[in-house]
C-alpha cells in the first residue's frame, strides 16, 4: 500500500524537465525572432518615411528656389553650376499674400526686401545633399562675392547620397523659332570657354573668354534636371527631377 502510494505522488522525472525545458526555449526563441522581426521592420518602416518626407521637403524646397529664380545679367545668372554645386539667384521668400513679381508692377504694396536678392547654393558634402543661403541684399557685388564664394552655413537637407548631377534644357533659335531643345551638361559653355583660354593663342584674349563665359551663364534655361545617386537603404539606386523656371530666356 506504501508503494503505491508513493507511485502515485511522484512527479516528473529529470528526462521529462529537461524536455520541457527545451521546447519552451525552443518557443521562446522563435518568439522573441518574431518579435525582432515585427520591431526591425517598424524601424525600417520609420525610417523609409522620415527619408521619403526629407526628401519631399527638399524637392519641394529646391522647386521653390527655382520658381523666383531671377537673371541679373553677366556675373548673377539666375542658375548656374560651379564647383560640383547649384547656385540659384532668387528673391527671398515673402509672407502670404505678397508676390514681389505682381506688388513690383503695380508699384504699390510693396514689402520691405523687394528690391533684395539672395545667393542659394545646393551641393553634396559628406554624403549628404546640403543647402545654403545667403542673407538678402541689394548689392550686386555682395551677390556676386557669395555667388564666387559662398560662405553661408550648409544645412543637411537629406543624408545618404552620393552624387548630384545638374543638366539644363536649352531651347535651340530665337522667338517663335525655339520649337525645339535639348538637355546639355551644366557648364558646358563655360568648360569650352576655359578650355580655349589654356592655348598659347588665347592666352592673350583671357578677357574675351571670362566674358564669354559670363555671357553664356547669363542665358536662362528652360529648365533644370537634377539627378541624384543614393547611397544605401532606404533609399537606393538613382531619382531624377525635372523643374521649369518661370523667368527662362
Amino acid at each position: 500500500m506504501n508503494r503505491a502510494l508513493v507511485s502515485a505522488q511522484r512527479g516528473f522525472t529529470l528526462i521529462e524537465l529537461l524536455v520541457a525545458v527545451t521546447i519552451l526555449a525552443v518557443v521562446a526563441v522563435l518568439g522573441w525572432r518574431g518579435l525582432d522581426a515585427v520591431a526591425r521592420s517598424r524601424d525600417d518602416a520609420n525610417r523609409a518615411f522620415t527619408t521619403s518626407s526629407r526628401l519631399a521637403d527638399g524637392m519641394q524646397q529646391l522647386g521653390d528656389d527655382l520658381r523666383h529664380a531671377v537673371s541679373q545679367g553677366p556675373g548673377l545668372p539666375a542658375v548656374s553650376v560651379l564647383g560640383g554645386g547649384l547656385f540659384i539667384v532668387r528673391r527671398p521668400a515673402q509672407p502670404l499674400g505678397g508676390d514681389v513679381r505682381a506688388d513690383v508692377g503695380a508699384g504699390v504694396g510693396l514689402p520691405p526686401n523687394a528690391g533684395e536678392l539672395q545667393v542659394v547654393r545646393w551641393t553634396v558634402q559628406d554624403g549628404a545633399l546640403k543647402r545654403s543661403a545667403s542673407a538678402p541684399t541689394d548689392s550686386r557685388a555682395v551677390l556676386q562675392a557669395a555667388l564666387q564664394n559662398s560662405t553661408a552655413p550648409l544645412l543637411t537637407i537629406l543624408p545618404g547620397v552620393v552624387s548630384m548631377q545638374i543638366q539644363f534644357y536649352r531651347y535651340a533659335g530665337i522667338g517663335l523659332l525655339q520649337q525645339s531643345g535639348a538637355w546639355v551638361n551644366a557648364g558646358t559653355a563655360a568648360n569650352a570657354a576655359n578650355a580655349s583660354s589654356n592655348t598659347p593663342a588665347a592666352s592673350a584674349s583671357a578677357a574675351a573668354a571670362a566674358a564669354n563665359t559670363l555671357a553664356a551663364n547669363a542665358t536662362t534655361p528652360a529648365a533644370v534636371r537634377l539627378q541624384l545617386q543614393f547611397a544605401d537603404k532606404p533609399l537606393t539606386g538613382d531619382l531624377q527631377r525635372d523643374f521649369l523656371l518661370d523667368d527662362r530666356e
